[in-house]
């Protein structure tokens, strides 16, 4: 819908062109499926969104209109995009973080206190033009989300869109450098993010406290789905706090660039979102639900009195978020996870198709993603969480409630 672009975050516009909306579709293109075995995944391909599109009753001829639907051919050479502009201004906030603060562990009944489930964390926020002030929480199927940090505002764009994101590092208590590592569109090397020992003065892996990048990247048809995006920057170590009575908390300096150092750790505390690709085969849903799973350690991170394994910055019942939908709804869940576990997503008493086959649990590895949809056809008040057991009693569940 059309908007002010000075009031409003991510900007569809053709170059050249003054007119801008809202993140919003053009009216001639549909709105946009730790251990063991690893199997292939098909969420960000063709076959999982044609899957997808017959779970939600999409009609098998509709695909067939165009043959690109069904197949692609892994040597075709992908054209360059010539569609809109999408842009974006992003911030890296550092905050304290209660990923408990109900305290209490819903599924084990163990309670916790706020000084064993906070820690400093740092996270994307999406910004009106400018970094002028947070744009508003939309969790609609074309939205940005919660917009609250962890996870970072979804980014969205159709085929043939370029996305345009500025990026600025406001990381005020750590004070270290980031970056923003995109998964799943196209970019060159300047427009990477991903920081290297051996070249650590290349544009855009390390960004310092107060400064900012601008990132230009590519959707193109082999961009459809679902990916993650994260900080992929310097090595960083936090150090015990070394307090005493009286004095402030000790404030940590970034590391220096010489060796060490835990990889992404700015992405355990929090800096990591998803990019939504859409075309035109990308069904029409109802309700479109971001889940990240997200795994903190006591070793990285000492304020922590355990490992604490997340959805979206939240552990255990009522602290993860609860998504709602009610029969007859078509939905899409956006899952993704970063990290060093493997995990299973599973979700009580609803199936979706995976190809030829009906599923109700899929597999995780980091940096890989699931795009899960299906019509809503069994209302309840349901879970869903991690099928790993420690992971589930780490802090892996939340609810689902299903209306009639």
């Amino acid at each position: 819908m059309p908007s002010d672009p000075t009031a409003g975050g991510p900007t569809d516009a053709t170059p050249g062109s003054t007119a801008a909306t809202l993140g919003a579709p053009t009216a001639s293109t549909p709105t946009p499926g730790r251990r063991g075995a690893i199997r292939t995944l098909l969420a960000g391909s063709a076959v999982a969104a044609i899957a997808g599109s017959a779970a939600l009753g999409v009609s098998a001829s509709a695909q067939a209109e165009d043959p690109s639907a069904t197949t692609l051919d892994p040597f075709a050479l992908e054209q360059a995009p010539t569609g809109r502009i999408r842009e974006y201004w992003i911030q890296a906030d550092s905050f304290e973080h209660n990923a408990v603060p109900n305290g209490y562990d819903g599924m084990m009944g163990t309670h916790y206190t706020p000084e064993q489930t906070t820690f400093w964390a740092i996270g994307f926020r999406a910004y009106t033009p400018n970094w002028g002030t947070p744009l508003p929480a939309d969790t609609s199927p074309q939205g940005i989300g919660t917009n609250s940090g962890i996870p970072g505002p979804v980014l969205r764009a159709e085929v043939g869109d370029t996305l345009v994101v500025h990026f600025r590092n406001n990381d005020a208590h750590y004070q270290w450098p980031h970056s923003m590592h995109p998964h799943g569109v196209r970019y060159d090397r300047d427009n990477d993010g991903g920081w290297l020992a051996v070249e650590p003065d290349r544009p855009g892996t390390a960004v310092p406290y107060g400064g900012s990048y601008t990132y230009t990247w590519t959707a193109l048809p082999s961009s459809v789905g679902t990916w993650p995006y994260h900080d992929h920057s310097v090595p960083q170590t936090i150090p015990a706090p070394t307090t005493t009575a009286g004095s402030a908390a000790p404030k940590h300096p970034a590391m220096d660039m010489g060796g060490g150092g835990v990889m992404e750790i700015g992405a355990e505390l929090g800096l990591l979102g998803i990019i939504a690709i859409t075309d035109r085969h990308t069904p029409v849903v109802d309700k479109e639900f971001i889940l990240f799973f997200h795994d903190a350690y006591a070793a990285d991170i000492p304020s922590l009195a355990q490992d604490t394994d997340m959805f979206n910055g939240g552990a255990f019942l009522d602290n993860t978020p609860t998504f709602t939908a009610k029969r007859g709804d078509r939905v899409r869940w956006r899952i993704a996870a970063l990290g060093k576990e493997f995990h299973v997503f599973h979700l009580h008493g609803h199936r979706w198709r995976r190809g030829s086959q009906w599923v109700d649990s899929e597999l995780l590895g980091p940096s890989t993603t699931l795009t899960v949809e299906y019509t809503e056809d069994n209302p309840g008040d349901w879970i869903y969480h991690c099928h790993v057991t420690d992971h589930m009693m780490g802090g892996m569940v939340g609810r689902y409630r299903a209306l009639p």
